[in-house]
């Protein structure tokens, strides 16, 4: 059936070839490029040279900035949206923790585990999964970002470490388009102000320069009634050129000091037939679409920290604190040679914070233990009263139909701290018969630190609307306090796995990679290797009871509690090496200088870092890897694709086009520690198989423009025969701008079909819209607003929810509340741009 549907999609392309073919030839530019495609940005993110979208034996994207203006992006994952073949599970807010996926690839734990995302051409962190320090995190979107590039298989195995999947590169303005713009936004409908700047230009001497970044401020799209969210960011280059413009040298910085929110649970009710879950709706005063866990009852709370002292943190969601300081040199040595070099030392440091939702009928609580009813580790005490901890009504039994019990989490990141340095010498060599040979050799190098504390507690409180949530306390039958202010206790939840972890880790990647090119004529043959030596090396220590709990004093009396804390002993080390290769080789023919095709395969490796801690069959007990061990260090990624590009104008009209079909073989070892809190095994070992094609295009005429793309993956879990969670069949968008005399506006929608949550249930998808709107009022002033998620639907992204309190609480038998993160309601915002 797959070699079917492959000779299928391959006499699909071939029939495109012909039709293109038969098409009037377009003009080439002087380099032999069509110009529709010249005019299209170049291609620097994972590949040696730069070239156009159509000359790229590979699957590549850019999205400019004016066209991140018009889609608005509430996030860093939202504004990745416009690319074909990302997996994003987008809703998480402006904080991050967003999971990012490809085409074919599950997202099975969370985070970025196979897509690297980069800042100019630097990984942002060395791993995308790293436990409560997701790459995402470390990132903000703001005027100093020009372009927004992306690889999708091709050469991000050997032109990046740790990106089998794919290479998503933030490009920053470097001063080569003068600007001096400063815009002023404020939400029409929920509280935040916002201040973006970008100046840059020719300075003298063959120097230029830019400056950019943004303050913000606000309660956020889910109205809390404090600063939610307040933050800034400066990023800064310098740039002096050299050789007569063909070489540059460049200095940047960046500092970066943001809170935002992250959105883990947005519930609704749901109705289930058979093993299909639709009808997403409010229940009893929460409604997804702007709810918030937290509350002004626990805008701060208790931790217990690892000396035994009890501290009083705030629950201010992501916290990213990161400082970085780096250089670039590009010299043509020769004619022939080029040399080039990237340094980046990041200070990185933080905070996670956030109180995450479990739905659980009220009535279904008493007469259980705790351990019981709330999954904390051994806690016999029997629940049997329900009451409200604070506000008006503290000390009355709890009547509501719902209450919620999970993790009040605070991670502090000590360091995510890193040095990255990434040497190449790119050469061009003339062959025989007008053949070119390019050739690059290069070694990249990267230490990653990864240090954390996690206090995770056990935590009651109400459901109800957005920031409405109030802490519920648990007495026992005689009326002996079971909690405090809601806690029962500390570092309890998640079955008493992670609270008290702690650890202080240090992996270097060190990888030297090369690729031969070789273009005779029309066609370009392109292989490429890379082998990456890691080390590891660091001491994590994991929680252990602690005797007789921890005494808290409340007004009414003193309560024990019980706890566990970071043990004195390490339960790993790590001190070890391992080296893997990865491979990549394709081909491109150009059937004419605007159309072409390719093939390709790749195969690379994704290492484990973190999340091999806390199993001691991995490591010895000096710290070397165990044959199991070895065996789950690294994830395996296989890719082949073949596609076609085409760029080129008809009359008045510019259009591009590129069909892809790819199939994907993935090797799984994984750790998800929030899996016990759904009721599975926080350990992952599968292998996945899928195939499936993107297609992406747009056509400009004139002032107006529409584009799009569709994306259709067909993936199953090898070993189960079913279909993974979160990977939605098709994925699609389209967005439409015109452009009428001083005003621009226009429409976009996106949407995905169902998907797959825990438990073999199928959740329906759902399609977003969003609208734009600008008045060019004179030469320096521009106003505008734009809308998103404009229908204000209540829906999901493909994520991995589960489905809570089935047929409890008042709920039908075919009734549920389904727990996931879902897209925010409608959004309007108002913004004024100067140019002085």
């Amino acid at each position: 059936m797959r070699s079917r549907r492959g000779l299928r999609v391959a006499a699909i392309l071939t029939g495109a070839v012909g039709i293109m073919s038969a098409a009037r030839a377009e003009p080439v530019d002087g380099n032999g490029e069509p110009r529709a495609a010249a005019a299209l940005p170049i291609v620097v993110t994972a590949s040696n040279a730069d070239r156009t979208a159509v000359r790229s034996a590979m699957s590549v994207s850019q999205v400019g900035q004016e066209r991140l203006r018009q889609f608005a992006p509430r996030s860093l994952a939202e504004s990745l949206r416009p690319i074909a073949g990302l997996n994003l599970q987008d809703t998480a807010g402006p904080g991050g923790n967003s999971n990012i996926g490809v085409r074919g690839i599950p997202v099975s734990t969370g985070g970025s585990e196979y897509v690297a995302l980069q800042e100019d051409g630097h990984p942002v962190v060395l791993f995308g999964d790293i436990m409560f320090g997701n790459n995402d995190y470390w990132l903000r979107l703001d005027n100093s970002v020009d372009r927004i590039e992306a690889v999708r298989g091709g050469t991000s195995p050997t032109f990046a470490s740790q990106a089998p999947g794919a290479v998503v590169n933030f490009v920053s303005r470097d001063g080569s388009v003068p600007e001096r713009t400063a815009v002023l936004s404020t939400g029409l409908d929920f509280r935040e102000h916002r201040l973006d700047f970008a100046v840059g230009g020719s300075l003298s001497g063959g120097w230029r320069a830019h400056v950019g970044g943004f303050a913000v401020t606000g309660g956020g799209p889910t109205h809390l009634p404090w600063e939610a969210r307040r933050g800034y960011q400066i990023k800064a280059n310098v740039t002096r050129d050299l050789a007569g413009g063909d070489g540059f040298v460049r200095i940047n910085f960046k500092r970066l000091d943001d809170r935002a929110p992250t959105f883990t649970s947005m519930p609704s009710r749901v109705t289930i037939d058979g093993n299909r879950v639709s009808g997403y709706a409010p229940f009893g005063g929460v409604d997804a679409r702007s709810y918030a866990s937290a509350s002004a009852y626990t805008r701060t709370f208790p931790i217990l920290n690892a000396d035994g002292s009890i501290a009083v943190v705030p629950l201010n969601g992501i916290h990213a604190d990161v400082t970085s300081v780096g250089g670039e040199i590009s010299y043509p040595l020769t004619p022939w040679l080029r040399l080039g070099n990237k340094l980046r030392w990041s200070r990185i440091a933080g905070s996670f914070a956030n109180q995450w939702t479990g739905e659980i009928a009220a009535d279904t609580v008493v007469g259980k233990t705790i351990a019981d009813a709330f999954g904390t580790f051994a806690d016999e005490r029997v629940i049997g009263d329900v009451r409200y901890a604070a506000g008006p009504r503290a000390g009355e039994r709890y009547e509501g139909r719902f209450l919620s019990n999970s993790a009040q989490a605070f991670t502090r990141i000590r360091s995510l701290d890193s040095l990255a340095n990434d040497f190449a010498a790119r050469a061009s060599v003339p062959l025989a018969a007008g053949a070119t040979l390019e050739a690059t050799a290069g070694w990249f190098h990267m230490r990653q630190e990864i240090a954390m504390d996690w206090r995770i507690n056990n935590m009651t409180q109400s459901l109800e609307g957005s920031g409405g949530a109030v802490p519920l306390d648990l007495f026992a039958a005689d009326g002996t306090p079971l909690s405090v202010y809601g806690r029962t206790g500390f570092n309890n939840q998640w079955g008493g796995c992670c609270g008290g972890r702690s650890y202080g880790l240090a992996y270097t990647d060190d990888a030297f990679y090369g690729e031969a090119k070789v273009t005779t004529g029309r066609l370009t043959i392109d292989a490429s290797i890379r082998r990456d030596r890691m080390g590891a090396k660091g001491t994590a220590f994991a929680p252990e009871r602690i005797a007789g709990g921890i005494t808290v004093p409340t007004p009414s009396g003193p309560v024990t509690l019980p706890a566990q804390n970071t043990g004195s002993a390490p339960v790993n080390r790590l001190d070890y090496g391992l080296s893997y290769d990865n491979w990549s080789a394709g081909a491109l023919f150009a059937v004419r200088p605007d159309t072409s095709v390719f093939i390709r395969a790749s195969r690379g490796g994704r290492f484990n870092a973190d999340r091999l801690l806390y199993n001691n069959d991995n490591f010895t007990p000096t710290g070397a890897l165990t044959e199991k061990g070895r065996y789950l260090s690294v994830n395996w990624v296989t890719q082949q694709e073949m596609g076609l590009s085409h760029a080129s104008t008809r009359g008045a009209a510019s259009y591009r086009l590129r069909a892809v079909y790819y199939r994907a073989q993935v090797k799984e070892s994984n750790y998800d520690f929030t899996a016990p809190s759904r009721g599975e095994s926080p350990f992952v070992d599968k292998c996945y198989r899928s195939e499936g094609f993107e297609l992406s295009g747009g056509v400009r005429k004139g002032r107006a423009m529409l584009d799009g793309y569709v994306v259709y993956t067909a993936a199953r879990d090898a070993r189960a025969g079913t279909r993974p969670v979160a990977m939605p069949l098709w994925t699609w968008l389209a967005a439409a701008a015109v452009e009428t005399g001083p005003v621009t506006w226009g429409l976009s929608a996106t949407g995905q079909s169902d998907f797959a949550i825990s438990g073999g249930y199928i959740a329906s998808g759902s399609t977003f819209a969003n609208a734009f709107a600008r008045i060019r009022v004179s030469e320096r002033i521009e106003i505008g607003a734009h809308v998103n998620n404009l229908l204000d639907t209540l829906g999901y992204r493909a994520n991995n929810g589960s489905l809570q309190a089935r047929g409890q609480g008042g709920l039908g038998p075919n009734e549920a509340l389904l727990d996931n993160s879902a897209m925010l309601g409608r959004t309007s915002t108002a913004w004024v741009r100067v140019s002085f």
